[in-house]
């Protein structure tokens, strides 16, 4: 019964000539049910403008999966079909039967080591292999570091990534998860949780172990707690996302199809988008070429979501895209003239906006004309961007300077960042990392302080 009922029934016991004995017990009935309803009203207003956090990562997919034994023939093909994503499948081929060397172990037949070429003629890769994953991979560039064999993957950085994570939200620290793309290694091997090791992996390590959402999440649309924007890797071997469809479904629900990878949703007044950079050309392997729907057309998308979002009277906003705004390292960032910071910058002046980015495999940070970007490639892939060579690239001299490693080398590192936003309030980032080898391989700080 609504609160005006409640009161209409004792206003009409006065009009009778008082508060007779049926009327007053009906009126003191109704208080608990009245408090009821307040508190709840009450409690939903509260919790609508209060705080809450959740945490962020990139580029989590392990390396290959390669459980194959001796005298198998499908090894081979593994490899070719890798090196094919950044040579011509006929140089492919060449490669991996000339510079391709495979061990096995005695006893069991079980492949234990590859050696294998890297990105420049001079290095040598080393996988260390047990149970068919990759569990470590070192370089060693006979030229410029002969006997040094530099380690860039460690199979526990990722696994412990995603173990804090799980922590985190089932110990209610964090609401849901955001990754910036590359979750998997490809479709090529299985494209489903249960065909494919890469998304069985996702799932045992992260998906199934996350709490169902509470009732306020699903009021806001929120069937899951893991949201994802898709990166080159899930489009790999698996050109319809059929992976990703089947692992995390409720991304249907936001209208993600085979031939629409963007989408976005509001939580307490906050927008989160996630957009689409691309299938990766070896190249120009930062461009982006988009075209699910096409660059173009995803940016009259962002400033209609912006637009509509300032509308409401939401004041911030965090995009999620894999391919980075800004980078010093690796891969390097997205070209111009398919380079999105124009166009989100130019809302910087009436929103708080965050990007969330990955590909180049590092962690790197900037805060360029009042937009906050985040590069988190430390989820658990291979940090390639350690290595000689590519630590650094060609900027220009006004370049935004990197927030994180200010000037110094990167090095192997894995992390997440917790995000706390609250309104009326500056968004705060806590980034927790573990850095093998390391003599403080632990460790958390708070970014942009």
């Amino acid at each position: 019964m609504s609160e005006h009922s409640a009161s209409g029934n004792l206003k009409s016991a006065r009009r009778k000539g008082g508060l007779n004995r049926r009327g007053l017990l009906s009126g003191l009935g109704m208080l608990p049910m009245l408090s009821s309803l307040l508190a709840v009203k009450n409690a939903a207003a509260q919790q609508a403008n209060s705080g809450f956090s959740f945490a962020v990562c990139g580029d989590s997919r392990p390396m290959m999966y390669l459980p194959v034994k001796d005298g198998r023939t499908d090894l081979a093909g593994l490899f070719v079909e890798m090196f094919g994503l950044a040579m011509p499948e006929k140089v492919a081929e060449e490669v991996v039967k000339r510079d391709v060397k495979m061990i096995f172990d005695p006893v069991t037949k079980e492949l234990i080591q590859v050696v294998m070429p890297f990105l420049s003629r001079s290095e040598v890769m080393t996988l260390s292999v047990d149970q068919g994953w990759v569990t470590r991979a070192t370089v060693e560039d006979v030229k410029l570091l002969p006997g040094v064999h530099r380690e860039m993957f460690q199979l526990q950085g990722g696994d412990w990534v995603a173990r804090e994570i799980v922590q985190h939200v089932q110990a209610g620290r964090a609401k849901f998860v955001i990754n910036s793309g590359d979750v998997v290694w490809w479709g090529n091997q299985g494209r489903s949780v249960s065909d494919s090791p890469y998304w069985k992996r996702v799932n045992d390590t992260m998906l199934k172990l996350l709490p169902a959402p509470d009732a306020e999440m699903r009021a806001a649309g929120l069937d899951g707690r893991w949201f994802m924007s898709v990166g080159n890797h899930e489009v790999w071997g698996d050109p319809k996302i059929e992976g990703t469809l089947a692992a995390v479904p409720y991304l249907k629900s936001f209208g993600v199809t085979p031939e629409r990878l963007i989408y976005k949703f509001d939580f307490r007044d906050i927008r989160f988008i996630f957009l689409w950079s691309g299938k990766y050309d070896y190249r120009s392997p930062s461009l982006w070429d988009a075209d699910r729907p096409k660059y173009a057309e995803q940016m009259v998308q962002l400033q209609q979501w912006l637009d509509e979002a300032k509308a409401k009277g939401i004041k911030k906003a965090f995009i999620t895209f894999h391919y980075p705004v800004f980078c010093r390292a690796g891969l390097g960032p997205i070209p111009e003239p398919d380079n999105p910071h124009k166009t989100i910058a130019a809302y910087a002046k009436d929103l708080e906006l965050v990007v969330f980015n990955g590909h180049v495999h590092t962690t790197e940070l900037y805060d360029v004309d009042g937009v906050k970007y985040l590069v988190l490639g430390g989820g658990g892939a291979e940090q390639d961007p350690i290595l000689p060579g590519r630590t650094s690239i060609k900027v220009p001299s006004n370049y935004p300077p990197d927030l994180y490693w200010k000037g110094k080398p990167p090095q192997e590192e894995y992390n997440y960042v917790l995000v706390d936003v609250a309104p009326g309030e500056k968004t705060k980032f806590n980034l927790t990392r573990y850095r093998p080898g390391s003599a403080e391989p632990f460790a958390t700080e708070a970014l942009f302080s």
